[in-house]
């Protein structure tokens, strides 16, 4: 997917709307961490929010299959647990932004 063509999706044009207090640079990143985890999932943002939330049923589905996507994609990130963290929180603000909920990784321990 070319640069112009994310950032023309709906789902990335609202997740934007909600960075727009940050500067540039902080804002560029979040949005090309959600074009390689979407590109790590082989789905668009578009794609994503449409099929973790069933419409007619009003349940959600996909809901575990994103939440570990999302702990094996932070996981490949060198470095420490932090980062890491902070990189999937990235991804569940993308989720929120757009009315969907991927539940907070917890730590092993629990």
């Amino acid at each position: 997917m070319t640069d112009t063509a994310f950032h023309e999706l709906i789902t990335v044009q609202r997740y934007a709307a909600h960075l727009s207090d940050l500067d540039t640079k902080d804002r560029d990143a979040r949005l090309n961490t959600i074009a390689e985890f979407a590109e790590f999932v082989g789905r668009t943002p578009d794609e994503m929010i449409a099929e973790i939330f069933n419409e007619e049923t009003r349940k959600y589905r996909k809901r575990g299959f994103y939440s570990d996507r999302v702990k094996e994609f932070s996981a490949a990130l060198d470095g420490p647990r932090n980062r890491q963290l902070a990189r999937g929180n990235v991804i569940r603000s993308f989720f929120i932004a757009n009315g969907r909920r991927i539940p907070p990784e917890q730590p092993d321990w629990i």
